[in-house]
């Protein structure tokens, strides 16, 4: 899968120094802070910073709190549109839940996940016409239903659009489109997810200018959202989250208050990222799996009684989600390592017949991040393909999906996540579009990254210290939780958790001993050994366990000491680009293995059997024997064409039992590497 680039932040150390003095933060926390760029006047901001913005500074505010007024004093049937995300849930509940607490006429429709697809569709609009609806307020989706807002006029319906996705050239003709990423828009709110907009809108038909009463009642239900959706933790988006767990802490919401006892959270403190890891995933399993109906009436009910049984169906349909989720995942698997050319290529696109809709994106997630590749998957159907896209920093998707839309019929979304839509006549020519574009604008991809704040001794591994970065809370995008390089440590012990499905590290290094998890790595895919010394980077935090508080490891990823990832990434995105056939590539990196570099990948494959880590860890293997890792890369790739190795599940490299003698001048990936190098000197 190639090397993950570490980004590692190094603030000066005098930097550090006067940061904390001037602040009185431990030195750990102001290192972290200087990494991020933080300044001392910022730090007694971070507990003021209660308050939001007014309403008002978001375009066409005016236009749609009118016409909501006007539809709540004629007594007009109102209809909140949302999605079937968790974004888009609790929008529709928090504005259903608001306009009927005021008297308003108000129901709520969210379209079907597997029938209609995401966002206001014809037959929505008829439906909503046939229930006398007189208005019509989107939450999380409208920018892009242009027609059908159109449709919508035609039979006299008014819409108003409250959306945070990226608009195209042109706006939906509705009364009022509130959208902080219009052009026109200058309230520095772009960061708001769909229930941050709503929200906004509820405060100013409430007239509550920073929020101070609406916050209580809503921020619990606007914090679950905006955790959700991955927006970045800053400027307000911090206010309604910190908000947000301090009311969640206290709910009177009966659904909430069952949710948080089936998820055996009820005697725990709740942190942001307990919040994305427990609560979230339920109430998005409805509207992948289920009828979206039942969180909605979960987050607006009053009765515990059958609040409780709605959240033990979230739990069931969260299990199912589970083994859907990693049954494609191990057909896609399959897929990779029976065409193992298709990681080649920039972007990487899979489709499978009836995979379900409401696990792709999910799914799609999980492969860019195991790839590092920005990865959209289909499904397919007799006639359509319905596909869901996550990117990398750096690459936007929705860009890149508009560049290409003349082969579309639906499509939305932000720069790291969209959906679409097409006739499946349309695939061929859209991949094919989407790898010219690619092509034209990216001679290297960008590529996944961990972003590390700084080093950390295991000396500092103390409750005390860790502790101290609370500071920095809430955690989430855009201001996650610290991530630290530890270098130098010895692997000691490998122990499996969860039935094989994590793995345990004990480690030892600068006179300390400490253990770390790794998830989703089972020991038997893991590629080091005991008393291989590695550098690793992970997230650490206190836990409390057995009423006693200890320090929690979590890997990011490791690798062996002392390695240089700039050469090595470079290399592998050269030769990636050799074998897509693009010209000039082979004089970038010295690729061309000779005898004595095959062999050696040979004879130590050979000795092993079996080597089931891949090339990245085969040239670690064969770091101290000169090896270069493009060569490695194009020896694997000779052997493999001779017939001397196979590739097996998951990248493993096999021998060939009884091999036939062969003739590496006959090999064709040396003679065109040898080639093309001639050809550019």
């Amino acid at each position: 899968m190639g090397i993950k680039r570490w980004n590692i932040s190094c603030p000066p150390e005098e930097e550090v120094r006067e940061f904390s003095r001037q602040t009185g933060l431990p030195g750990l926390v102001s290192r972290v802070m200087c990494a991020r760029g933080r300044r001392p006047e910022e730090v007694e901001r971070m507990d003021d910073d209660g308050r939001l913005s007014s309403p008002y500074r978001l375009r066409d505010m005016e236009k749609a709190v009118a016409r909501i007024r006007k539809a709540i004093e004629d007594g007009q049937l109102i209809a909140v549109f949302g999605d079937y995300d968790c974004d888009g849930i609790t929008a529709t509940a928090l504005l259903t839940g608001y306009l009927q607490a005021v008297g308003a006429r108000a129901i709520y429709s969210v379209p079907d996940r597997e029938r209609e697809g995401y966002g206001l569709s014809m037959s929505a609009v008829d439906f909503l016409h046939g229930q006398q609806v007189g208005l019509i307020i989107t939450v999380d989706n409208g920018i892009s239903s242009h027609a059908e807002i159109d449709y919508a006029k035609s039979l006299g319906l008014d819409v108003v659009v409250t959306d945070h996705h990226t608009p195209r050239e042109t706006l939906p003709d509705a009364v009022a489109v509130i959208n902080p990423h219009r052009a026109d828009c200058q309230s520095g709110l772009r960061e708001l997810s769909g229930v941050g907009v709503a929200l906004k809108l509820v405060c100013a038909l409430e007239e509550d200018e920073h929020g101070d009463e609406i916050l209580e009642y809503y921020a619990d239900l606007a914090m679950i959202g905006t955790v959700a959706d991955v927006v970045p933790l800053v400027g307000e988006n911090r206010v309604i989250v910190r908000r947000g767990l301090e009311h969640l802490a206290q709910t009177e919401r009966a659904g909430l208050n069952a949710l948080i006892e089936r998820t055996g959270l009820s005697d725990k403190a709740i942190t942001a990222e307990t919040v994305a890891y427990s609560i979230v995933p339920r109430i998005n399993a409805v509207g992948r799996m289920g009828p979206v109906d039942d969180a909605i009436e979960l987050l607006l009910t009053d009765d515990y009684p059958y609040a409780w049984d709605i959240a033990g169906q979230m739990e069931d349909l969260n299990a199912k989600r589970k083994e859907i989720e990693q049954a494609m995942l191990d057909e896609i698997e399959a897929m990779l390592a029976a065409n193992p050319a298709l990681m080649l290529e920039r972007v990487l696109t899979l489709a499978g017949e009836g995979w379900h809709h409401g696990v792709v994106g999910i799914v799609a997630a999980r492969v860019m991040e195991r790839t590092g590749k920005p990865c959209i998957l289909f499904s397919l159907d007799e006639h359509h393909a319905r596909g869901s896209a996550r990117s990398v920093p750096g690459f936007s998707v929705i860009d890149a999906i508009t560049a290409c839309s003349e082969h579309l019929t639906r499509y939305g979304g932000h720069p790291l996540a969209a959906g679409m839509t097409l006739p499946r006549e349309n695939y061929d020519d859209f991949i094919a579009a989407m790898q010219a574009y690619t092509r034209e604008r990216y001679p290297l991809m960008p590529r996944l990254s961990i972003e590390v704040d700084c080093a950390l001794h295991p000396r500092e591994l103390s409750v005390e210290s860790i502790s101290a970065l609370s500071i920095l809370e809430p955690y989430g995008a855009g201001n996650k939780s610290p991530c630290f390089l530890m270098e130098g440590l010895t692997i000691e012990k490998v122990t499996p958790l969860s039935g094989g499905k994590h793995i345990r590290i004990s480690l030892s290094g600068g006179g300390v001993s400490f253990n770390a998890v790794y998830f989703r790595v089972s020991q038997e895919d893991f590629p080091y050994r005991c008393g291989d010394v590695v550098d690793f980077v992970a997230n650490v935090s206190v836990s409390e366990y057995g009423g006693r508080q200890q320090i929690s490891v979590i890997v990011r990823d490791l690798r062996h000491s002392g390695i240089d990832q700039e050469p090595l990434i470079r290399a592998g995105e050269v030769y990636a680009c050799f074998l897509r056939g693009e010209s000039g590539a082979a004089k970038e990196v010295d690729m061309l293995p000779g005898r004595e570099d095959v062999a050696l990948v040979y004879r130590y494959l050979r000795k092993e059997k079996s080597f089931r880590h891949g090339p990245t860890e085969l040239y670690y293997r064969l770091l101290e024997s000169g090896a270069q890792y493009a060569k490695v890369l194009v020896s694997v790739q000779a052997l493999t064409e001779m017939g001397l190795i196979k590739t097996c599940k998951q990248g493993w490299l096999t021998c060939i039992p009884d091999p036939p003698k062969v003739d590496l001048e006959n090999c064709d990936i040396l003679r065109e590497i040898k080639s093309a190098s001639l050809a550019h000197t």
